[in-house]
Formats: structure tokens, C-alpha cells, sequence
């Protein structure tokens, strides 16, 4: 594992500490945010995301957060049309949460959060909580980008 790739590992860790999430996530924009890279997770369903890459007008939350610039909150995923129900219901995801990461008005990435492990739904508690954390990531998401290019 390079260096690199340990700070996203690092904040995937911070994500799913603070906000006490089953599954965090680090997703990066590629091609102007038409992309998303998920290029850290921790938790749960870290296998199943890690590494992919897709479309994000069709990824849901994450794309929904990059194009809002502001976060997301899903209090219950079933039924909203800013998460992808196949993949909620595959994942059995029932709250969600996704803060986009801007670095001098460039869209970098978000961090996201699936579940929480108490069984609790997400709120604007967890909301600020992470926002407030993606205040901090979004320096070393940046330098980390700068980095691999």
C-alpha cells in the first residue's frame, strides 16, 4: 500500500468513527466530476465498493452530492430518488449520508457513510459532524490528488 493511497485509508477510518457508520467511503471526481471513484472504504461493505468507478449522474448519493455542493442527508433510503434503491436494498442500507469535498470551488470528491452500527438513523447531528470533518479531509484529499497526477 503506498503512502498515497493510506491517507485515504485514514480518513475512510475517521468517517466511519465520527458518524459511527457501518460503511465509509472516500470517493473521488474524475473528468470534471462526471465520474466517481470510490478510492477508500472502511467498514461493512468496503469490499463491494472499493475500486469501482461509474457514471455519477447514475451513482445516487455520491453523484447527488456532487452536483448539490452541499451535503446530503438520507434519513431513510427507501424510496428516495437520491440513493440507488438497487444497491440500498442489495447492501440492506437504510441510512446514508455524503458531504462533498470542494477545494478552491473544485469539485475534489465526498465522503459518504452507510448505516450506522447502533442501528440509528443518520440526523444533522451526524450531518455536522461530518461536514465539519470534511472541512479537514479536503487539504489532504487535495494534496493527495496533486500527488498521483
Amino acid at each position: 500500500m503506498s503512502h498515497n493511497s493510506q491517507i485515504l485509508d485514514d480518513i475512510a477510518l475517521r468517517v466511519k468513527e465520527i458518524v459511527n457508520a457501518e460503511t465509509a467511503v472516500v470517493a473521488l471526481a474524475e473528468s470534471e466530476g462526471e465520474i466517481v471513484h470510490y478510492a477508500a472504504a472502511a467498514g461493512k461493505h468496503a469490499e463491494w465498493v472499493l475500486n469501482k468507478k461509474g457514471a455519477a449522474a447514475t451513482s445516487g448519493l455520491c453523484g447527488t452530492a456532487f452536483q448539490s455542493n452541499q451535503p446530503v442527508l438520507v434519513c431513510r433510503t427507501e424510496g428516495d430518488h437520491r440513493v440507488r434503491q438497487d444497491h440500498a436494498k442489495a447492501l440492506g442500507i437504510d441510512t446514508a449520508l455524503a458531504v462533498p469535498l470542494y477545494h478552491e470551488g473544485k469539485l475534489l470528491g465526498a465522503l459518504m457513510a452507510w448505516n450506522r452500527n447502533d442501528g440509528s438513523l443518520f440526523d444533522e447531528e451526524a450531518e455536522r459532524v461530518l461536514a465539519a470533518y470534511a472541512f479537514e479531509a479536503t487539504p489532504l484529499v487535495y494534496q493527495y490528488q496533486v500527488e498521483i497526477q
